[in-house]
């Protein structure tokens, strides 16, 4: 009898919950890289920033997209992202729900152009 009631409570737990995710952003870059060249390509990363919700209404926060940015480049330690990605995933349980703004991308150190020697002939 107590297995049929833990089978019953698992199916009604998956019956209340579900998780949807939404595409926010695709850019190329996440800061002007005119006058700028990429010195070093750090590789891929992923950040997020998450808030709670109760009964979907109220909610404690607000998942920041900086956040989840920064969060990103601190893991490689870059200036900037490119090839960047922007989602967020909503996921509601019984009574709460979890907002999850996730960035990925490429990490990049930046550096300036060197414009002295630019037009100068032989």
């Amino acid at each position: 009898m107590k297995i049929k009631i833990i089978i019953l409570a698992a199916i009604i737990a998956v019956a209340f919950s579900s998780c949807s995710t939404t595409p926010v952003c695709v850019t190329s870059s996440l800061s002007p890289l005119s006058g700028k060249v990429i010195t070093e390509n750090l590789g891929k990363c992923q950040g997020s920033d998450t808030a709670w919700s109760f009964l979907g209404l109220f909610m404690i926060g607000r998942p920041d997209i900086d956040m989840a940015i920064k969060d990103a480049l601190s893991q490689k330690g870059g200036d900037t992202l490119i090839n960047v990605r922007c989602y967020e995933v909503y996921r509601y349980y019984f009574l709460f729900g979890l907002n999850t703004v996730v960035v990925e991308g490429e990490a990049v150190r930046l550096g300036s152009m060197d414009t002295s020697s630019k037009g100068k002939g032989k």
